[in-house]
């Protein structure tokens, strides 16, 4: 693997405000002409730059200057995240990297999605990883394929590489699921807890250099996140949190089956 892994999500894009405004208020109507724009095509706000800028002065402050690679999403509210960090960085587009697909779910507010798709809300409500949104994809067979394929790509051409990518919020999900070793209950878990939100322009750093002695690990071992432009999003005071490999032996095994009682006796 890489030596370093360096995720950011892209900044706050015109569409983030959108949607916002769409949780606020389901019945919110979009600006006209929103809906005639591809999602891909979305441009940052003012304040999305300035979370770019802030992002790349971080990077400068914290010893990572420079990569070897630089990859970034086919989107334009991440090119521009990109170009906005100022790293002069050599950047490969690779749509593997692409914003998770929302399909028909992305043309309409919370309310018409209830309308139109209610089958669809109740099997999002039962469990969002394997949910698919009609015409769209799954975090757990869509987003997931697609970041293992990645990681073929880096563990063939980038060992012991310093690799930036540039990418969405679904795509760092489902990263962090991989890298970190979660289950999709603990997935769940934090998806729903404040604490391990990925906010617009978070940077993740995945390393295999122990932060206390530099000595290099075989695998990504620990990991740090970090809100450049508001400290109290980082996680863990933006401190390195070791990543450990879970086993799971009969008894542990059983105490995760114990949480769903029988639904026939």
């Amino acid at each position: 693997m890489p030596t370093d892994l360096v995720l950011i999500r892209h900044g706050q894009s015109e569409a983030n405000i959108v949607q916002r405004r769409f949780k606020e208020d389901p019945r919110a109507q979009a600006p006209d002409g929103f809906f005639d724009r591809h999602d891909s095509e979305m441009r940052l706000s003012p304040t999305g730059r300035e979370q770019a800028r802030a992002a790349g002065d971080w990077l400068r402050a914290h010893g990572l200057p420079s990569f070897d690679r630089y990859y970034v999403s086919p989107h334009v509210r991440t090119a521009e995240t990109a170009a906005s960090l100022a790293l002069d960085g050599d950047w490969r587009i690779d749509v593997r990297w692409r914003e998770r697909d929302w399909g028909e779910f992305g043309m309409l507010n919370a309310e018409q999605r209830e309308q139109q798709f209610a089958l669809s809300q109740k099997l999002k409500e039962q469990n969002k990883w394997y949910w698919c949104p009609p015409g769209g994809e799954s975090l757990a067979t869509g987003v997931h394929g697609r970041f293992r394929d990645i990681l073929d790509t880096l563990h063939r051409e980038a060992a012991g590489q310093r690799v930036l990518a540039v990418t969405h919020a679904e795509m760092i999900d489902v990263a962090r699921f991989v890298l970190e070793r979660l289950t999709p209950q603990q997935w769940l878990a934090q998806d729903s807890d404040p604490a391990y939100r990925v906010s617009n322009c978070q940077i993740l750093h995945y390393t295999r250099r122990d932060p206390v002695t530099g000595a290099l690990d075989q695998r990504l071992r620990w990991m740090r996140s970090v809100c450049p432009w508001d400290e109290s999003h980082s996680w863990r005071d933006g401190g390195w949190i070791e990543i450990p490999r879970r086993r799971y032996g009969d008894a542990d095994l059983m105490e995760l089956v114990s949480r769903f009682p029988p639904l026939l006796t």
